[in-house]
């Protein structure tokens, strides 16, 4: 009994850890959320690529709300009426919730 308490324990301990590690920052939740957007786009042009890197991300990171919660870390976007929501986690940006304002 004890032995599965020790497995089950070293699990979890390398579970979180790895979680812990390898958490999304904000500056990497710019850059992916502004690749994805740049793909949308279809921004293909070395003058348009370096444009909308150099002022996108400052303009993601100034309409969106970071939250770090040591193991996972929430992102929140505003923009253009749409309210996107993703978990960072593991190194990936899993997406929650898409709401559309009712101020418009």
């Amino acid at each position: 009994m004890l032995k599965k308490w020790i497995v089950s324990a070293a699990v979890m301990v390398a579970l979180l850890s790895s979680m812990y590690m390898t958490k999304p920052t904000e500056d990497m939740y710019a850059e992916w959320l502004l690749e994805v957007v740049s793909e949308k786009a279809g921004v293909h042009q070395p003058l348009e690529n370096r444009m909308l890197k150099g002022l996108g991300e400052r303009m993601i990171k100034s309409h969106s709300e970071y939250r770090d919660y040591v193991f996972f870390s929430v992102h929140r976007t505003e923009f253009m009426g749409r309210d996107v929501r993703f978990v960072g986690v593991l190194g990936v940006f899993v997406p929650v919730a898409t709401l559309v304002s009712s101020d418009n």
